[in-house]
């Protein structure tokens, strides 16, 4: 009984490692979805919920230089995404518009991982959490056995090893 649940859980958790491996694929191949965490996307992702809104304060929401977001936002100009106007109280001042086609982009913003997670309550991000952690530990410490007994780990060594 315990075998086949423990099967069963490798099976789930291959299958989560899987479709996160996909998604990033599709989002990288730039054909269907615009990843949020983008520059492009960020922007996009704070234009969703305004009207119009000025260049300074856009780049402060979504914590860009200004040089950085200036050509961002020239990108996102190019492609018909926004637009950029001088306010009529200070012409020093863009203001910032989404245009129609901009509007269609942001029906196109993938979520990011991070935001999956919010499905879960923080008492069952905590458990996720030590369980992660528990296994983590587990797995690491066969990794080590295997590299002493069977030679250097062909991927590389690991990124956030923790404990």
């Amino acid at each position: 009984m315990t075998d086949d649940l423990n099967i069963e859980l490798i099976n789930k958790l291959n299958s989560l490692n899987n479709t996160m491996k996909q998604l990033r694929q599709i989002k990288s191949s730039r054909l269907a979805m615009i990843d949020p965490s983008s520059g492009q996307g960020k922007i996009l992702s704070a234009l969703k919920n305004e009207t119009t809104i000025s260049q300074r304060e856009l780049l402060d929401q979504v914590g860009m230089k200004p040089q950085s977001g200036s050509e961002i936002l020239l990108k996102l100009e190019k492609k018909k995404y926004i637009n950029r106007t001088k306010s009529d109280k200070d012409k020093r001042v863009y203001n910032i518009t989404l245009t129609s086609d901009g509007k269609k982009a942001v029906q196109r913003l993938s979520m990011s991982e991070s935001e999956h997670l919010n499905i879960l309550s923080k008492d069952q991000k905590d458990q996720l959490n030590k369980i992660l952690d528990t296994l983590i530990f587990s797995f690491d410490q066969e990794n080590e056995t295997a590299r002493a007994n069977f030679g250097v780990n062909i991927f590389g060594e690991q990124k956030n090893k923790k404990m």
